[in-house]
């Protein structure tokens, strides 16, 4: 089961990772409807990481990392925007 929750967790940085490759594009490419969407789906899952008992710090880690990374690209999008 452990097992199951690593890999999991581990494919998420696959994410973070192609969100930072992104950060290299024009801020006219960003889609503020689907960057505000990834906000969300981080912020939910890190409180599910955080309540799960036992609780999954590695999913933690890779949720708050894309956080940081949709969140810079949004305010990209936002700076963008005028």
């Amino acid at each position: 089961m452990c097992s199951v929750f690593a890999a999991s967790a581990c494919r998420k940085f696959n994410t973070v990772y192609r969100g930072l490759v992104d950060t290299q594009k024009p801020p006219e490419m960003i889609s503020g409807n689907m960057t505000s969407v990834m906000c969300v789906y981080s912020a939910l899952f890190m409180r599910f990481a955080w309540m799960v008992q036992p609780r999954n710090y590695l999913l933690m880690v890779s949720h708050a990392s894309n956080e940081t990374v949709q969140l810079y690209q949004l305010s990209r999008w936002a700076k963008s925007q005028g």
